[in-house]
């Protein structure tokens, strides 16, 4: 068993993370889980390599984790900000995780989307 299935079987019924939700589904708040499933593939505590994608002041915020400095916290992580129009960022997200984390791509660009979508605000709050 390598150590990030190890990880998985500690923390995959006991951490703080934990929301149980209705109907049993089980959902999980920790950075890097991309679509908030409490489940092996998408955990971002137990992966290696996990990606993290969150909305910023000024656009979109990339975080990943370098498995190559995994023993040391403050060098772990590599964020990066896109402020470039939707189009441009998508594809330069699909480029990235074709050599990252493939199994990915299609929760990174479905995040992003809902990253994006949320960030536009309401019509009704820019009326006023």
């Amino acid at each position: 068993m390598s150590s990030s299935q190890l990880v998985w079987q500690i923390v995959k019924n006991n951490n703080c993370f934990i929301h149980k939700g209705l109907n049993g589904v089980i959902l999980s708040k920790e950075p890097g889980n991309l679509y908030n499933v409490h489940c092996y593939k998408y955990s971002g505590i137990s992966n290696d390599k996990a990606i993290h994608i969150e909305g910023d002041g000024q656009g979109l915020k990339v975080t990943k984790l370098i498995t190559k400095h995994s023993n040391k916290p403050s060098k772990a992580k590599s964020s990066s900000t896109r402020k470039k129009s939707f189009q441009r960022v998508s594809a330069g997200l699909i480029k990235e995780l074709d050599g990252y984390r493939p199994d990915l791509k299609k929760a990174a660009l479905a995040r992003a989307s809902a990253v994006k979508r949320s960030s536009k605000g309401s019509k009704s709050a820019k009326k006023e």
